[in-house]
């Protein structure tokens, strides 16, 4: 026998170690299917929320992307707002006309998706969380589409939304000096109380751990009981 030929005892089997093998990610090509569902639907929810439904998708993996979609009209790039190559749709959120009439449709839309795949409920707080505190990222008009979006979720009880969600990532410095904060608490404010009363909304401030901080969405020049009393009037 060679000395480079080792031993080996007859009939035994050699086993080697199997490995798991991940499945590729492939966020882009999940977008550009939801997108042309959308397409499919021209735009109409319902019957995009029935497509959604019966849609073979990996919503489970690439529910940030779903919600990218719904917000955008398609994915943005990783940790940002900035849209990503990709197919997109004209039927987003932040496309259409910053109206109550307009936005209530995206948000009964999403109570749905969320009714059929509540798992989905913690990628729409990824998401929503990301877009607050890129705030300045927006458009004037675009941030309003979100604040309307915001209030109504919370006002139509969107399954699982938790206020902390939406007043904690508001309080960066950079968003609060500029004023850009303000802005949003206050659109969020007016629309929500069309529909509320003011109990309501302190009740969700209170569940936000923000009723006794609501000078922190002031600029620090306006920081006092007489601006708070002049912006609120």
């Amino acid at each position: 026998m060679s000395s480079k030929e080792r031993p080996t005892l007859g009939g035994t089997r050699i086993k080697t170690r199997k490995r798991n093998i991940a499945a590729p990610l492939d966020p882009a090509a999940f977008a550009d299917a939801v997108v042309q569902i959308y397409l499919d639907n021209a735009g109409d929810l319902e019957l995009v929320a029935k497509s959604i439904e019966s849609a073979d998708l990996n919503f489970s993996r690439y529910g940030d992307t779903f919600f990218e979609v719904v917000f955008t009209g398609g994915r943005t790039q990783p940790g940002t707002t900035k849209p990503d190559e990709g197919e997109r749709h004209p039927y987003s959120i932040i496309d259409c006309e910053p109206t109550r009439e307009i936005i209530l449709p995206s948000v009964i839309y999403t109570q749905k998706i969320l009714r059929r795949k509540p798992f989905l409920i913690k990628n729409l707080e990824n998401v929503m969380r990301r877009f607050l505190q890129s705030l300045e990222l927006f458009e004037e008009n675009e941030r309003k589409k979100l604040a309307i979006f915001t209030a109504l979720a919370f006002s139509q009880k969107l399954s699982g939304l938790p206020p902390e969600t939406v007043f904690q990532p508001l309080l960066k410095d950079n968003l609060v000096a500029k004023g850009i904060v303000l802005s949003f608490i206050t659109d969020f404010f007016k629309e929500y109380l069309v529909d509320n009363s003011l109990d309501d909304l302190i009740s969700i401030l209170k569940r936000g751990k923000m009723e006794e901080n609501l000078m922190d969405f002031f600029p620090s020049a306006k920081r006092s009981a007489e601006g708070f009393s002049e912006h609120f009037s």
